[in-house]
């Protein structure tokens, strides 16, 4: 505080008093008087002294004031007589206006008009002394059109040694839309996982359940807390235990995603079938906080499944099996000799096919008729069934009254020997031609052939081979068997 005011009244004082004393003689009364003349001066100086210095005292703290509003981080205005009187630049960017097309309006002409009696009950409060650090939520809007959810505080102040009320706005327009967003996916979440057939879980890193989806009641007759702090072991079958432990285990270290089969316990003990899909959840440092699986019921899909496979299985076996006979076809034969032929090359085995025709078959039928010339055919189809019974031989039907037998693995006198039987059982089926003295029984021919597969021959020579050899049996007195243009008389 400086003491000019004083100094200089007490001084004129002295003055005053001294001019006097050449003028009047020295009493003890002009003494009293000066001396009340000079504390009169230097109580007037003091008061002088005291306006200067708060004068300059509010000079410099409005100076701040304005100094500190201008500089602060969020947008900050000053309410004065229902009108703005300040605002600093970050109030300029949230509202996207100047300081000149701000000043002098209303806050109103900010404010959506839902929201003038909030504010106008905020400002009441604070002229009225009411003071509160409460935020309150309102929405503006900017010059370009936009709406903005804004959070304000207040506190009454004086600007211009006049009451004022100075506004603080913070932006949470971005931060409403994201919790609206989270409150969306969070009601979305919630009626997905409680309207969904499927079972939504969480387990903890230890494979305990932690949340079940209601779904559990309709899947598995358990409610959610009766399974909820147990272990998922204690509902799977036992013979999947150990490969979904596996999984939890690798899921504990790199794997993200599974999707398994598996059987899960109902609450009467009884197992059904499910598919799950399986998702781990990391923290940012990729520790495992925890697995959402989704599990289907796939027991009606398993069966029908099962049923279409063994259609499958079923419709295969009619395409490949001669509908009269009952043994392969053509078709199937085919398949077979390719694959035969290439499993041999690789282990360069010998490889043997027969051939075989009914003599006179024709001459059967047009005597004794079609129903006795299909009978005929099935009789021999099932003696060349019953005669080759290794698991590999393979016996066919070629075409008409032809048939051809494949033995993997078998070697020229092996063939003949299977031969020699196959016209000995049919021998043995005295199956007569009834018509036809001088052919009292039904015969066959054959021809038999051998290869070794490799890369220089095909498949379809080893059938040309031994169909060579069945048309030069036919072709002497029938009922005769030729390999390697040697005839053996049946």
């Amino acid at each position: 505080m400086k003491f000019t005011g004083r100094i200089t009244l007490l001084l004129i004082s002295i003055l005053v008093s001294i001019i006097e004393s050449f003028s009047e003689p020295t009493t003890i009364w002009s003494i009293f008087e000066a001396i009340l003349f000079a504390a009169i001066a230097a109580f007037l100086g003091w008061v002088y002294d005291n306006a200067i210095y708060y004068k300059n005292k509010a000079e410099i703290s409005e100076s701040r004031l304005s100094n500190l509003l201008k500089l602060s981080p969020e947008p900050i205005m000053v309410y004065q007589d229902e009108k703005i009187v300040f605002v600093n630049d970050k109030f300029e960017e949230l509202v996207d206006s100047s300081t000149g097309d701000i000043l002098g309006k209303s806050i109103n002409h900010f404010v959506l008009p839902e929201y003038h009696p909030t504010v106008r009950q905020r400002f009441n409060d604070m002229i009225q002394g009411n003071k509160s650090l409460d935020r309150v939520e309102i929405k503006i809007i900017s010059s370009n059109h936009n709406i903005l959810d804004i959070e304000i505080s207040s506190a009454p102040i004086l600007y211009n040694d006049k009451p004022a009320i100075e506004v603080f706005l913070r932006d949470v327009t971005k931060r409403n839309k994201l919790s609206e967003e989270v409150r969306k996916n969070t009601e979305l979440y919630r009626f997905i996982t409680e309207n969904t057939t499927d079972l939504i879980s969480f387990l903890n890193p230890n494979g305990e359940y932690e949340y079940l989806s209601p779904s559990s009641k309709d899947l598995l007759d358990f409610y959610p807390e009766e399974m909820i702090g147990k272990n998922l072991s204690e509902f799977l079958h036992p013979g999947e235990i150990e490969k979904v432990i596996a999984l939890l285990l690798e899921a504990d270290e790199e794997l993200d995603f599974a999707a398994f089969s598996h059987r899960t316990k109902k609450k009467d003990g009884s197992y059904m079938w499910m598919e799950t899909n399986a998702r781990t959840i990391r923290k940012n440092s990729r520790k495992l906080e925890g697995i959402v699986a989704v599990s289907r019921d796939i027991t009606e899909r398993l069966e029908k499944e099962e049923k279409l496979h063994e259609a499958n299985v079923m419709l295969r076996y009619i395409s490949n099996m001669d509908g009269l006979t009952g043994i392969p076809n053509r078709r199937y034969f085919d398949e077979k000799l390719q694959e035969e032929w290439k499993r041999l090359k690789r282990n360069s085995s010998p490889f043997s096919a027969i051939m075989i025709d009914i003599d006179f078959f024709k001459k059967y039928n047009d005597f004794n008729g079609h129903q006795a010339g299909d009978e005929c055919l099935r009789l021999i189809a099932s003696v060349l069934k019953d005669t080759v019974r290794r698991p590999g031989d393979f016996a066919a039907r070629y075409g008409g009254e032809e048939f051809v037998i494949l033995l993997p693995e078998t070697d020229a006198q092996g063939a003949v020997h299977v031969a020699e039987l196959l016209q000995a059982n049919v021998r043995d089926l005295n199956i007569p031609y009834l018509s036809n003295v001088l052919e009292p029984i039904v015969s066959i021919s054959i021809g038999c052939s051998t290869l070794i597969p490799d890369e220089r021959t095909k498949p379809e020579e080893l059938i040309k081979l031994a169909d060579k050899e069945l048309y030069k049996a036919k072709e002497s007195r029938r009922n005769q068997l030729i390999f390697n243009q040697l005839s053996h008389l049946a």
